[in-house]
């Protein structure tokens, strides 16, 4: 019983794939199919951030926008490779090929940890000699789609043993994948053998770096400086006193003055910005002093309460600063047992009653 599958059905499973289709049958072109279909990934093996659209490659190990890097890979044969194509029938060109190689894998140079900018060159895959291949797509090249420059920078420039550009034109009929950085080269010539190539590494967050991180790294926490948690997933906001605002990612919280606490008020004093209610209970008159109006937040009010109930024997007198005003005047009194006033501040020199 055959087990082979012929090139008609291997060539289509693999196109419509790639076009996001299914293959169900031979007869069908790819704008027949109906069901979709495409390839599986992992968060860990999909950019995380951004890359630049256009770049520069006059030097090697430039970082460009924190998530590539320029390279000259090392490229290596792989074992099992070799054949001679002119041999078999309808497996090369028409130009006669040599009898050598015809898969190649990029690898990082070996002095990569000592010349690169990457701040993570010495770590995980980041390594001299690392084989791109192996290491599952945590290491990939720029593809050229991710760019719609003109002159696309993206494309990997091949260079054979004596430094000679192998040109995508070239009768060899090379091709590049740049999830893996394998090189197939159709028609292998020895005089044009892969040695280098140089194209730009990912060198960004993976997507589950993102997620993870809430945005490729962690959130700390602080509340006036002292740090609540360098891990926060997320932020709630909560009560009318407080507001919110974010600029370019740059969130900035604000809390209003309003407290909820009680102030004891048993002789004269003068009041602070910072009090919300003033609890009176008086054996004498006495008198409270508000500060300077402009000390107040527009709008932030407090309250003046008898609560011994003989204010009508103990008056209690509240005095404005600088001339300042209540109502238009600058003193009031509470003289009637548990009376009580709420005063709010217009922030510049008024207060008044409400």
């Amino acid at each position: 019983m055959s087990n082979e599958r012929v090139n008609d059905t291997l060539i289509n499973i693999a196109v419509k794939k790639v076009l996001g289709k299914a293959h169900t049958s031979n007869l069908k072109e790819i704008d027949n199919e109906t069901f979709p279909s495409n390839t599986q990934a992992t968060t860990q093996t999909t950019f995380g951030e951004s890359v630049p659209n256009d770049v520069d490659i006059s030097s090697f190990y430039s970082l460009q926008s924190g998530t590539v890097e320029y390279i000259q890979f090392d490229v290596n044969f792989i074992l099992g490779t070799d054949y001679d194509e002119d041999s078999y029938s309808g497996k090369g060109g028409s130009e006669n090929s040599d009898n050598t190689y015809h898969g190649y894998y990029l690898s990082l140079p070996d002095d990569y940890e000592a010349n690169s900018t990457n701040s993570n060159a010495g770590t995980g895959f980041f390594v001299d000699s690392q084989e791109i291949y192996d290491t599952r797509g945590k290491l990939q090249l720029v593809p050229p789609f991710l760019s719609n420059a003109g002159a696309n920078k993206y494309n990997l420039s091949l260079y054979d043993q004596n430094g000679d550009r192998i040109n995508p034109a070239d009768n060899v009929d090379w091709n590049i994948d740049y999830y893996n950085g394998v090189v197939f080269v159709q028609d292998p010539d020895t005089g044009k053998v892969p040695t280098t190539a140089r194209a730009f590494l990912y060198v960004g967050s993976m997507a589950d770096e993102v997620i993870s991180g809430g945005g490729g790294g962690s959130i700390e926490i602080k509340d006036e400086g002292s740090t609540l948690t360098a891990t926060a997933t997320s932020l709630n906001f909560v009560g009318s006193g407080v507001t919110a605002t974010n600029s370019g990612g740059d969130v900035t919280v604000n809390v209003s003055a309003v407290a909820y606490s009680r102030t004891s008020v048993t002789s004269t004093l003068t009041a602070s910005i910072s009090d919300k209610i003033l609890g009176v209970s008086a054996s004498a008159p006495l008198e409270i002093r508000l500060p300077d109006a402009s000390n107040y937040a527009s709008g932030q009010y407090f309250t003046i309460k008898d609560e011994a109930g003989n204010a009508n024997t103990n008056t209690i007198t509240v005095l404005t600063s600088n001339s300042q005003t209540i109502d238009g005047v600058q003193t009031i009194s509470l003289e009637s047992p548990y009376s009580a006033i709420n005063i709010y501040c217009d922030g510049s020199e008024k207060f008044f009653i409400y």
